[in-house]
């Protein structure tokens, strides 16, 4: 009871109940929605995650005093690992080694001969002949733009390969593919963004949301506006470094610069003031809101009107 009025906090618990699987090596694993989670480890002195569990129970190495020895593989996340180790008996005496591929690596004969065989662009990455399918990777790129036309990456085409921001044509459509076929990239050490395009590239402009645009990729004006680097989208209103809003008080009226071609959604989710926005004829795509959930409004004005 305060100030004559009756406070009282709600608790809700949810509980989940899964049927649990045993392995011959006495883990115990459940699976929920498709995703596989370790939640009891052996107490043993060596012991190796099965490729495939992509969660750990924060719990799961709770009983396991004689361990010395822990094997990862790349589908299992950090986050959860690090969880759980924080329940491990004897956790700084524990070797960890984590894995950034699958344990077998190794590709066939036919394929060797279709590496071989195949045509290598500027950036170290192998197609086959008919430029099709993907077979191998560069060991290391920023940025790549797998050409439009590929049908198929192979399954290792990526072992040992490090990339930024990798782009899959929407001629290679991996949500069709099989478990067994679907391509590995890597643990989430080596693997970057991944982004699968349902439109040509030549569209990329037209995007009205943000797929994955790093920092360095940004232009930012003096009102904090980012842009991608070529100035065809606009992309966000961002906050100083220090989470300073002043630039965004002192913005009442904005000029969107020509050669604009998309102004992505909620690019001015975080403005809550009215905004008079002046775009040039050039923007073709406007996202849908404009503001988020600042409360803004704004006032549009066309080139010529």
């Amino acid at each position: 009871m305060s100030s004559d009025k009756w406070n009282e906090d709600l608790v809700t618990i949810e509980r989940e109940t899964f049927e649990p699987m045993n392995d011959d090596d006495g883990s115990v694993y459940i699976v929920r929605d498709g995703i596989k989670k370790l939640v009891k480890a052996p107490n043993v002195e060596s012991y190796s995650i099965k490729e495939g569990v992509v969660e750990v129970s924060e719990v799961a190495f709770k009983e396991c005093t004689k361990l010395m020895s822990l094997s990862v593989p790349y589908t299992l996340s950090e986050y959860y690992l690090d969880e759980a180790m924080e329940n491990m008996p004897n956790k700084d005496r524990v070797v960890v080694t984590l894995w950034d591929w699958p344990h077998d690596c190794r590709i066939g004969n036919e394929m060797v001969r279709d590496i071989d065989e195949g045509w290598t662009d500027e950036q170290g990455f192998t197609y086959s002949k008919d430029r099709k399918r993907l077979l191998r990777a560069a060991p290391k790129v920023e940025e790549y733009w797998i050409p439009e036309g590929v049908e198929r990456i192979e399954r290792l085409a990526f072992n040992g390969c490090r990339f930024g921001t990798l782009h899959v044509p929407y001629t290679c459509r991996l949500d069709l593919l099989p478990e067994e076929e679907y391509p590995i990239f890597g643990s989430e050490r080596v693997a970057g963004c991944v982004i699968e395009w349902d439109r040509p590239y030549a569209e990329q402009d037209l995007v009205d949301d943000v797929l994955c645009v790093a920092d360095d990729d940004m232009v930012v004006d003096e009102y904090g506006v980012a842009y991608t680097k070529n100035m065809k989208r606009l992309l966000t209103v961002r906050l100083t470094c220090n989470g300073d809003e002043s630039n965004i008080v002192k913005m009442k009226e904005y000029t969107v610069p020509d050669g604009v071609v998309t102004i992505c959604d909620s690019a001015f989710g975080i403005c809550k003031e009215f905004l008079t926005l002046s775009i040039p004829s050039s923007v073709r795509v406007i996202g849908q809101p404009l503001f988020g959930e600042a409360g803004g409004r704004i006032i549009i004005r066309v080139a010529g009107n």
